[in-house]
């Protein structure tokens, strides 16, 4: 179904520590434990494993998991893949993301078909157990992410379907949004009326109608029933990962999720950690930050020194946790400070410049609060890593651009609590390039290159190709020589006490003016006539870069379902090469 395409241009690849990820590993190399590129460091993180993962702990994730992934309802081969854990040797593999309506945007849906192949190839490869495992962020709160999707339309238009939580405050987690079945089908509806009528259309909209039945009839964790309208609801989290399980029930994808009481329960020793260096932790961050900015790359944690790692929540809302030690608001702590997190009484408040009445708490009183009230503390960015990689046996991570950046901060975190990082393996990325739009590009002579420019770009250069002139050399060439007229008339007059320098500046400033003007003038008319260019590159790039951005983030995977049916998903798991990270072209054949 798919030739693939490897595509180097940078446009594809997020930004530039991501690219040298990619293409110039040797020049981050320092700030992770492994290269993912060779099979080797593979088998030195399973050695790691042996030698520093606590046994104790496989029985209890192996309880937590079977017991979380059967109420949601999971299938036979994602029980036979929880079983593997049950075996001393196994390993995890692993990725995450936020929830997202009906799959979201393509990337999860990479996410996933990643974390299964490369599960499949090492487990034969290293001649070991894996679990292929997906991380459910239900801790995270993000409403915009979760509110709405898009889908292209027959006529080559975004369609933006809203699930409609304007009420909820951006600040509450996912897993305390709560939906009722009414709203999903509404969602659903709306699909059916914009769908255009294939062979698979029915298949989908069915696969979706069973697929809520039974998630709010039958699934079992974090589903209540809504006293005032006694509808059945469920969380926003939970109907994510009940529906992931069912589009990939015959892989045999696990699911994790971080509201479970009891996975919580088990991060009681990282979060005294946390409270007892966040300092160090801070410093440490901060540092990373400053050694990658040396080497011209950005920071994707800003770390505040006396600002906790973890929130507390109440009726949903995430909490921020900040220190009330001296100089726990400072850009930077002296160095012998940031031991002296015993002395601290703690603020959970709503920002830093919160109340001042907000009630303190010190280490041991805030520690008992986080023990009393497990399912209300959520992990932040630094500690969720942490978390999963010391309470689970990860071979590696499975991560997309910007985790790639943030865990290039935390390597000498991981050092401090004991750890050592996992394997951080690049998610599949791709592009679906159907067949409309490959006789585009080639019609219109758009290579790979030229994709780097936006589509008013790329329109006026076709445009100056078909009118056999180069209006842009032109325009530059016509406002050369009228400055310099201008400047010798200007010249003529210095000699003299006529002062009029300043209307030879307002000629100038209008003279540019006009001139852009008239090119714009020009690239209108000779665009009208030639519909073709302009609606051909138009309909590339809101197929390629939908909203502005790269497909994969845009666009949910409903849209090629209904052009190519759920066989969709078994030829994206094909196209995936192990060990192959580069950006690809899915050309549909």
């Amino acid at each position: 179904m798919f030739e693939s395409k490897e595509v180097h241009t940078k446009k594809f690849y997020y930004n530039n520590l991501y690219r040298d990820y990619i293409f110039n590993f040797e020049n981050l190399g320092d700030f992770y434990q492994y290269d993912y590129r060779n099979i080797q460091s593979y088998r030195e993180r399973i050695a790691d494993i042996k030698n520093n993962y606590d046994e104790n702990k496989r029985l209890k994730i192996y309880d937590i998991l079977r017991t979380y992934n059967t109420n949601i309802g999971c299938s036979a081969r994602t029980l036979d893949n929880i079983e593997k854990l049950r075996r001393s040797d196994a390993a995890i593999i692993i990725g995450g993301q936020q929830p997202g309506l009906l799959g979201g945007p393509l990337f999860i849906i990479y996410k996933i078909l990643t974390i299964l192949k490369l599960s499949s190839f090492l487990e034969k490869e290293l001649k070991i157990p894996i679990v292929p495992c997906f991380w459910n962020a239900s801790d995270d709160s993000d409403r915009d992410e979760i509110d709405n999707f898009n889908i292209l339309t027959a006529d080559g238009k975004i369609k933006n379907i809203k699930l409609g939580l304007s009420g909820i405050s951006e600040k509450t987690r996912y897993s305390d949004i709560r939906i009722t079945k009414d709203r999903i089908d509404r969602i659903v509806d709306e699909v059916e009326k914009i769908l255009y009528p294939t062979d698979f259309k029915q298949d989908i909209i069915n696969f979706y109608r069973k697929s809520i039945f039974d998630i709010f009839s039958k699934v079992s964790s974090g589903c209540t029933s809504d006293k005032n309208s006694g509808k059945e609801e469920v969380s926003i989290s939970t109907f994510f990962s009940a529906f992931i399980t069912r589009m990939f029930s015959d892989y045999g994808i696990v699911i994790i999720d971080p509201s479970d009481t009891e996975l919580k329960k088990l991060s009681f020793n990282l979060l005294e950690f946390d409270i007892n260096n966040s300092y160090k932790i801070s410093h440490l961050i901060n540092s990373a930050s400053r050694n990658l900015k040396k080497k011209g790359y950005h920071n994707q944690i800003v770390s505040l020194p006396g600002t906790l790692n973890s929130f507390y929540c109440r009726e949903g809302i995430r909490y921020k946790i900040y220190s009330d030690y001296p100089g726990s608001y400072q850009d930077s702590v002296d160095e012998n400070s940031k031991n002296e997190n015993s002395k601290s009484l703690f603020k959970i408040v709503a920002d830093e410049g919160a109340s001042k009445k907000a009630d303190k708490y010190s280490n041991k009183d805030l520690m008992e609060l986080f023990m009393e009230n497990p399912s209300n503390v959520s992990l932040n960015v630094v500690l969720r890593p942490l978390f999963q990689d010391s309470e689970l046996p990860v071979l590696c991570s499975i991560c997309g651009p910007g985790e790639v950046s943030y865990m290039a901060q935390l390597k000498s975190v991981y050092s401090l609590y004991g750890l050592r990082m996992p394997v951080i393996y690049p998610r599949f990325s791709a592009t679906i390039i159907e067949k409309k739009i490959k006789k585009l590009l080639v019609k219109l002579e758009i290579p790979e290159e030229e994709l780097e420019m936006t589509a008013e770009e790329v329109i006026k250069m076709k445009v100056d190709r078909r009118a056999k002139v180069d209006i842009l050399e032109l325009m530059q060439n016509l406002e050369k020589d009228i400055l310099q007229e201008l400047e010798k008339a200007e010249k003529a007059f210095m000699d003299t006490d006529i002062n009029i320098s300043h209307s030879f500046d307002r000629i100038k400033r209008n003279m540019k003016k006009e001139i852009s003007v008239l090119e714009n003038k020009i690239y209108s008319e000779l665009k009208k006539q030639d519909e073709f260019i302009l609606e051909g590159v138009n309909k590339v790039y809101t197929n390629i870069f939908p909203n502005n951005n790269l497909q994969e983030r845009e666009i949910n995977i409903t849209t090629y379902l209904n052009k190519y049916g759920f066989k969709l998903v078994d030829e994206l798991y094909s196209a995936i090469e192990p060990f192959g990270f580069l950006h690809k072209f899915l050309e549909v054949t």
